[in-house]
């Protein structure tokens, strides 16, 4: 009689040990800042003698890529310092979940996200977001980003990078849900400051949170992150507009 295969327990990772701390923190925000405020005066600069709206959504992507590309070049030298490898100590690893039940979970998040902003009577406003959709190239560039590189740098920088500091320094849930806030606020000035969309995407974050710290993998709360922002630009796209 052949034995019945039992499927092995999900691992779990042990807590953060980062070695790293809040000058790490400080310098690169420092670096994104400086960097995007340098990137918005050059486009503003060029746009009169190359005639594009310095507002429009693929300038403010370029700005947006550049401004990341410092962080990382300054995550990597600060790293070096240590001698540790960058994406290795940001958790970009091997992770214990299947691939597919991350993107369901994405799915279903992003499909709870409208429930609740009907539920919270989000207001039916055109944000600063929405208008870099007007423009149909800017649309598809900010899809290809939003549903590519975007939610990956995002979840090495605030689930890889940040959120190890604070869960050290606090506790898990604690350090969890702050990080989870401050992902909330960065998102509120491109939805009009609504307090609802800082809500909504705070929660997003907590549950991005839970997954990097249970998998102790930014890969696997990216997969998570990845399948809840395509939804929406898939819908837009599918739909030929916002």
């Amino acid at each position: 009689m052949t034995p019945q295969t039992r499927a092995l327990p999900v691992w779990l990772a042990d807590p953060d040990r980062p070695f790293w701390g809040y000058a790490e923190l400080l310098v690169t925000a420092a670096a994104f800042i400086v960097t995007t405020i340098a990137g918005f005066s050059t486009m503003r600069a060029l746009s009169a003698s190359l005639h594009f709206d310095p507002d429009s959504g693929v300038p403010l992507l370029a700005v947006e890529f550049a401004a990341y590309a410092m962080v990382f070049l300054v995550l990597k030298g600060l790293f070096a310092r240590y001698g540790r490898p960058l994406f290795e100590s940001l958790a970009w690893t091997g992770q214990p979940f299947r691939s597919l039940h991350l993107v369901v979970l994405g799915v279903a998040l992003a499909l709870i996200v409208v429930v609740l902003g009907n539920l919270l009577r989000f207001p039916n406003v055109e944000t600063p977001f929405d208008k870099l959709l007007n423009d149909p190239v800017s649309r598809v560039m900010i899809s290809i980003f939003g549903v590519s590189l975007g939610p990956v740098i995002e979840e090495l920088l605030f689930r890889g990078f940040l959120q190890p500091v604070l869960v050290d320094s606090f506790g898990a849930l604690p350090g969890i849900l702050a990080t989870s806030i401050i992902f909330g606020g960065v998102h509120l000035m491109q939805n009009a400051n609504i307090w609802q969309s800082g809500v909504l995407i705070a929660l997003v974050g907590f549950v991005l949170g839970v997954v990097r710290h249970v998998s102790g993998s930014t890969r696997a709360s990216a997969i998570v992150h990845v399948s809840y922002n395509a939804l929406p630009f898939v819908v837009m796209l599918a739909g030929g507009g916002k």
